[in-house]
């Protein structure tokens, strides 16, 4: 019979698949991105361009990978696994063959009839050692192929109640945000709110170069302070794409329909003059309005005017501190 596990495996190979090309390519990036800050010389400089401008791709377009969607009605359905029985193939296979064994003219003729059937004696001990190991191995893999199927039936029961309880379990099983942790976020969640709430700690601008990399006529590495203006944009973007990756992630792994995700970053609080975490962004995705999208083409900030979205941003300054979006009766963007 086939157990979950097992079923699961071309599955969980398709739903991970994006999510482990995209955490690779962001870490690549990562990592050429501090290489080429490190680097007083460097001598390829189209090399140097190249990773430079893969960095500045990655971190605007990470809303375009994403985990399918997990078919949770197929694995409420997927049969429990059944225990193991030991077969005593190898050794039926040497029992055979020392009963079948006949001496033949020349072991009569040497006198070692004994040795033969001794050696087929030892052959049998060995067969039954071979399929004791076979059945330990099926037994650990048993073991593992329950606890998986007790795992997933619990969750897949969870969200077929729609359970909220369980949406931490599922999100701690499938790990679907760790290519964004690569580039230093966190993420929680309160799914006892209505919508259920993402609350997004974002990057600090640091993780933006302050400068710009380019290839001379003569072939030689350019590198110039990056315009302010570029430098906001593109950690806008940053952040845009990060939500809306959140918001897929939650859809695609979640019975959910809406979510609301607020980015949230230390920032200097005017009243106390303390610097302190409040949010930058706070959106309000609908499952429906994202799928309609298309993902691969659009600008993640002017993205938000799909949603009800807060966000103040100036493009030499940044973002400022807005409140949580709300939906009204009207149902119409609401921007500070």
């Amino acid at each position: 019979m086939t157990t979950l596990k097992g079923a699961m495996r071309s599955y969980d190979a398709a739903v991970k698949r994006a999510e482990r090309e995209s955490k690779r390519r962001a870490k690549e990036a990562v990592r050429r991105y501090k290489e080429l800050e490190k680097l007083r010389e460097i001598e390829n400089a189209k090399q140097a361009v190249y990773d430079w401008m893969n960095y500045i791709n990655s971190i605007q377009s990470i809303h375009k990978n994403c985990s399918e969607d997990i078919n949770w009605k197929a694995i409420i359905k997927y049969p429990k696994p059944t225990s193991p029985d030991r077969k005593a193939i190898n050794q039926d296979i040497a029992t055979t063959k020392l009963k079948s064994f006949k001496p033949s003219f020349l072991n009569k003729l040497f006198n070692n009839t004994d040795k033969k059937i001794a050696k087929l004696k030892r052959e049998i001990e060995e067969a039954k050692i071979k399929d004791d190991k076979i059945f330990q191995s099926e037994q650990r893999h048993y073991s593992e192929e329950l606890n998986d199927w007790e795992i997933l039936n619990r969750l897949a029961v969870g969200v077929n109640e729609k359970n909220p309880a369980v949406y931490n379990d599922i999100l701690d099983y499938f790990d679907p945000f760790s290519d964004i942790s690569e580039l230093g976020t966190s993420i929680s969640f309160d799914f006892e709110s209505n919508p259920i709430d993402i609350s997004f700690k974002v990057n600090e601008t640091k993780i933006i170069p302050d400068y710009e990399l380019k290839q001379t006529s003569a072939g030689k590495l350019s590198k110039k302070k990056m315009a302010k203006g570029k430098f906001y944009e593109i950690y806008q973007d940053h952040v845009c794409s990060s939500l809306i990756r959140i918001a897929r992630e939650a859809f695609a792994h979640l019975p959910i329909d809406l979510v609301r995700i607020n980015a949230v970053s230390n920032i200097l609080n005017g009243a106390t003059g303390f610097v302190e975490e409040q949010a930058i962004l706070s959106v309000i995705i609908p499952k429906e309005t994202i799928c309609k999208l298309n993902l691969n083409l659009i600008d993640p900030s002017d993205s938000m005017m799909n949603f009800v979205h807060n966000m103040k941003f100036n493009k030499t300054k940044g973002f400022s501190v807005v409140s949580k979006a709300t939906i009204g009766n009207d149902l119409k963007i609401q921007t500070n």
